[in-house]
């Protein structure tokens, strides 16, 4: 992995050594541990009798480390069993461990927080309790005479005065030892579990030997209370919590199935189970704390919680089950779009319980009235189920003939192909050969699945659309992710006509968006009612299904035509991520939802918090972005530039560039200017401006993609009424007349927009202020206060030397008349002492004045006259202190003999100088700390992503397991995805990190990736938004896309953080000592004469 820290400097390298030692010895200590397992110990010896020994027959099981696994069971369980009730008791076993040498509030404390049903490895974590160990560890060596286990349980057993049971789990065993002098009557006891394990050292199989402890279940019933109620985020399920699974706790119930028994309570089932699954995470916790939430685990009476889900009304409630069972549950990155072969494991296991379900139920007669929809939704899940196994086995065969590399392997490839030029081609020509095979499988099994049941007729096709429209709207969506998520890396290298691919790429969008546009995206519809479209007058649900007909042909064809593609290597400047250039109304519509996403939500934020000001900058960038023409012409850009004048659209794409590029010197005016509410305050007043002059523009790309879809699918009905017979006649007039009406109301709005012309009230005077701030001009209040200590001698003298060369110039052309001037010199001579106003050395003014005496002489030759106009040059380029502070406040160059003028001739006071120095600094073209900058950029990313949320900060902050930093990626990526202002926040500041790194090639090339327009996460708002069924589809991400990156990107730094410290403080010190920054002493000599400040 590459880290930034290294990246800034050699020396991080001993550090990151050292990390990697420290992480790789905690994956090493973790193995073998398993979360909280139930036993009921009876099973394993009917003969032992727990009442008179004092022990519980149900325990459960709590792994440990296997490095001194002894240690850590008998001191964690002896101190977690201690009573809370009876005084003193914790103290006293404390002492018997560690001999007073430990603190006993910290040492409870930290018992307390150890709760395995939450978090298992945290306890190993705690200095206290590892403190504890040792000493323990080292007093049971002093007190052991051998070195067997058996006799360090003995020593042990008389050291503490306890009872220990022994389970023997492989030879399925029972036995206790107690001390040796067993006078006591009241012993404690402790239960310690023997179990044996397989695995691997340096490559051989061994098998490990370890010890576990055991806690009573009373005792464990508490603690998964607990655990419960940090868990459950949803406020639905907390109630549904309380109400059912509480309840089942106290009455002693052990095996309690989570989801089963939220789905068994048909009120509000829908949305609670929804709930729960929507984090995986939680789901996953609920299962380690003894709550069952695989969907696949079956109840008392054999059934799975599908079985109960098929009960319900709402179809998608099986596909939200069935996402959670099919993904691993979640225990890994690996999803069905990047599978292995523990994807293809679950597949096979669902197509089990499923059968099994239907088996047990009698096809689902039990089901009453509900049997026969019940018996169609299973049905078509188990054909998408079929679909998904066939995709996956066929990836995992095609990988393994190809080397068995990944998804994401050959991501990285493909992504480097396409940036650098000078990789070998011959390296991609079995990759791409293994691309181009997974693509025909794609679409060669979505062509096999694309209808439930044979279809007699084009009649059924309705009626079978609406039978089954669940089914087909899972089964699209799936595919047009692993679509995308190949397609890129198959055209960075293989030659086929243009159009073929944007016809099924376009093909592919048009599918998914005219389902959401014309079944689901209720916001939509109510835009278009308010500008007079009724889309429930007509009944526009047969264009989805004409366009999936639509897309079946290019399906077939693109799959005819790839058998005959070839590999090429491309010219490094073609662009493979281009598309839909056949429907710019598409492209048109990516670009104009990205703009007015980012804008509302720049007008939504009103918090005066920093999170406000990284919003409305992010919009600016993408209001400039999305004006631009040069390089991406298109009908909506050209809307845009008639709506403002030439000098807004200019401010607007200037600022755009300029937050885009900002000099390292530029970053720390940006950071001075977050802290002003009042300017970005007026800042969100112009952006509301600019909306209100586009809004005209934002209706007429609705109603224009609106005509565009209704028209495709009036060419379709009628081709449908064509090719079926099936009267269509009551549906194509309407559907005629309504695009009729949306091409007139489009014609009168463009008209409209013609005649309204440019909005001269919409000035944007307040981004262009911000915008000279960043690139570091003086403001205007600045420049005043700064301008008021001139004194008033100093400005009398700047004019009179102004006066002065206003005379010369008027002599100088005088004295091309010959005679004229110099006939008349005692009415025009000026007096020498006037040049003594010049801010010029002495040597210089008598050289000037002894030039004027030249030109003075009645008999001088034309030769002589014209020096005068050498001299009338010198003396305008003499310096001039207020000319020098104008140079400086527009951040022009000056000399350093221009800046010893002005600091001679204006005593400025030290607030001044301590507002000039980085004024000339930047003059200078000085660096900046690039170091301190970033730093201060992850500073606000670590605050507004780790710090805003309870159960993120306590994620990072806990964080030790893979997964659950895989679950805090996740997390923060569904924050991304549902929270639009830390979406645009979190892009930013990892903007500016990534202009910051801009030479560190990993980030330079996720900026280009960034950049690219239909962009996973662009894809997912503008097909999904507004449909629920989409947006949870579309939040199974791949683990390479956009948001993952980012956030991967981001925690990247945060643990980069205490080495980049490091090195700004060495930066600052170098810098100190002046041996970074090559500028002449003379001018340190200058500066330093405005003062340390």
């Amino acid at each position: 992995m590459n880290r930034v820290g290294i990246i800034l400097n050699p020396l991080c390298l001993k550090v990151w050594r050292w990390i990697i030692q420290f992480f790789s010895n905690n994956e090493e200590f973790k193995k073998g541990m398993n979360f909280p397992k139930r036993h009921d110990l009876a099973c394993y010896d009917r003969e032992f009798d727990f009442k008179g020994s004092g022990f519980c027959p149900q325990q459960w099981e709590i792994s440990v480390r296997q490095n001194h696994c002894i240690i850590w069971s008998v001191v964690l369980s002896y101190l977690k069993s201690a009573n809370s009730g009876i005084t003193g008791q914790f103290e006293n076993r404390l002492n018997r461990l560690t001999g007073v040498q430990v603190d006993s509030k910290l040492a409870k404390d930290a018992i307390e927080n150890f709760n395995p049903f939450f978090n298992i490895h945290k306890c190993f974590y705690s200095d206290t309790l590892q403190e504890v160990c040792r000493i323990f560890r080292n007093r049971v060596k002093g007190n052991q005479r051998q070195r067997e286990v058996s006799q360090a349980l003995q020593t042990i057993s008389s050291m503490l005065n306890i009872k220990i049971l022994i389970v023997d789990l492989k030879d399925k065993k029972l036995s206790v030892i107690e001390p040796e002098d067993n006078s006591s009557l009241n012993l404690d006891r402790i239960t310690l579990i023997f179990k044996e394990h397989a695995t691997e050292i340096n490559g051989k199989p061994t098998t490990l030997k370890r010890f576990n402890f055991g806690l009573d279940d009373d005792l464990c019933c508490q603690l998964r209370k607990k655990a419960l109620e940090i868990l459950l985020e949803s406020p639905i399920i907390k109630i549904k919590a309380d109400e059912e699974i509480i309840p089942m706790l106290d009455r002693g119930e052990k095996d309690i199935n989570f989801v089963i028994t939220l789905l068994k309570k048909e009120v509000d089932r829908e949305s609670s189970v929804s709930s729960l699954y929507e984090s995986w995470y939680v789901a996953g916790k609920l299962s380690d704390a003894g709550f069952e939430t695989d969907p696949r685990a079956l109840d008392p009476d054999g059934f799975s919680a599908f079985y109960y889900a098929l009960q319900s009304s709402d179809d998608s409630l099986v596909y939200t089950l069935y996402r959670y069972a099919a993904n691993s549950c979640y225990e890994t990155e690996s999803t069905f779009r990047d599978s292995n072969p523990s994807i293809i494991s679950n597949l096979s296991k669902l197509k089990e319980t499923l059968n099994g379900d239907c088996v047990r139920s009698r096809n689902f007669e039990q089901l009453g009235d509900k049997a026969e929809h019940a018996r169609s939704t299973y049905r078509d899940l188990v054909t998408f189920n079929e679909y998904l196994t066939r995709v996956t086995c066929g990836m995992n065969d095609i990988r393994k003939r190809y080397e068995g590399r990944r998804f994401g392997d050959w991501l990285r490839i493909a992504w480097d192909f396409c940036c650098n030029p000078w990789l070998n081609f011959a390296n991609y020509s079995k990759e791409a050969a293994k691309q181009k095979e997974i693509i025909s499988l794609i679409l060669n099994s979505y062509d096999a699945f694309f209808s439930v049941g044979p279809l007699d007729s084009q009649r059924e096709l309705i009626a079978n659309y609406t039978k089954h429209k669940t089914y087909y709207d899972n089964l699209d969506f799936a595919v047009a992710l692993l679509f995308f998520d190949n397609i890129f890396q198959l055209k960075s290298i293989l030659e086929s006509p243009k159009s073929l691919y944007s016809k099924l790429e376009s093909s592919f969008l048009l599918s998914v968006l005219t389902n959401k546009s014309f079944t689901s995206d209720e916001k939509n519809r109510k835009k278009l009612q308010d500008l007079g479209f009724e889309l429930d007058s007509i009944d526009l649900s047969i264009i989805p299904l004409l366009e999936r007909l639509y897309l079946r042909e290019n399906v077939k064809d693109f799959c005819k035509n790839l058998r005959q593609m070839r590999l090429v290597q491309k010219d490094k400047k073609e662009k493979n991520n281009e598309f839909l250039s056949d429907f710019p109304e598409l492209t048109d519509e990516f670009l104009i939802s990205r703009l007015e996403r980012y804008i509302e939500t720049a007008l939504d934020t009103t918090s005066n918090a920093m999170k406000q000001k990284f919003v409305i900058q992010r919009a600016l960038q993408v209001i400039g972005e999305s004006i631009k023409i040069e390089e991406l012409p298109s009908h909506v850009r050209h809307l845009f530039r008639k709506c403002v004048t030439e000098s807004t659209l200019e401010d607007l794409k200037v600022t755009r560039n300029t937050l885009s590029h900002l000099k390292s010197y530029e970053f720390p005016f940006k950071f001075e200017t977050e802290k002003d509410d009042k300017l970005f305050a007026s800042i969100q007043d112009e952006i509301r401006k600019v909306k209100k002059a586009f809004d005209k523009v934002f209706d007429i790309q609705r109603i224009r993609l609106m005509k565009f879809l209704i028209s495709r699918g009036l060419e379709s009905v009628q081709k449908f009424q064509q090719e079926s017979g099936f009267d269509m006649n009551p549906l194509v007039p309407r559907m005629k007349t309504f695009v009729e009406k949306l091409q007139k109301s489009i014609a009168e709005l463009e008209c409209i927009l013609d005649q309204k012309g440019r909005d001269e009230s919409c000035v944007v005077t307040n981004i262009n202020y911000f915008r000279r701030i960043l690139m570091g001009y003086a403001s205007e209040r600045v420049k005043k206060e700064i301008c008021v200590e001139i004194p008033k001698e100093v400005i009398n003298r700047v004019n009179e030397n102004n006066k002065l060369s206003q005379e010369l110039e008027t002599l100088s052309y005088l004295s091309i008349l010959p005679n004229l001037y110099f006939n008349q010199k005692d009415d025009t001579t000026i007096d020498l002492d006037r040049f003594n106003s010049l801010f010029l050395k002495k040597k210089d003014l008598d050289y000037i004045k002894k030039e004027y005496r030249k030109c003075l002489k009645s008999e001088a030759e034309p030769s002589e006259r014209s020096k005068i106009w050498s001299l009338l040059h010198r003396i305008q380029k003499s310096p001039n202190p207020l000319n020098t502070l104008d140079l400086i406040f527009e951040k022009k160059k000056v000399s350093d003999s221009q800046l010893k003028v002005l600091l001679e001739a204006i005593p400025f006071s030290d607030k001044s100088k301590s507002r000039l120095k980085p004024l000339i600094e930047i003059s200078k073209g000085t660096c900046g700390n690039n170091l301190a900058n970033l730093l201060n950029r992850i500073e606000h990313l670590h605050r507004i992503s780790i710090d805003e949320q309870y159960d993120i900060r306590f994620l990072w902050e806990r964080v030790k397991s893979s997964k659950a930093k895989q679950y805090l990626v996740y997390k923060i990526v569904q924050r991304y995805f549902r929270e639009p202002s830390f979406q645009a926040s979190m892009e930013i500041l990892l903007f500016d990190c990534i202009e910051i790194l801009r030479n560190y090639k990993p980030f330079k090339r996720f900026l280009l990736k960034d950049s690219y327009l239909f962009n996973g996460i662009d894809v997912r708002n503008v097909l999904a938004h507004g449909d629920p069924l989409l947006e949870s589809i579309g939040d199974i991400l791949d683990p390479k896309d956009l948001p993952s990156e980012l956030v991967k990107k981001m925690l990247q730094l945060f643990d980069d953080r205490e080495c980049i410290e490091a090195l700004c403080d060495l930066w600052q010190k170098a810098k100190q000592s002046g041996e970074t920054l090559n500028i002449s002493s003379q001018w340190y000599k200058l500066r330093d004469q405005l003062g340390a400040g």
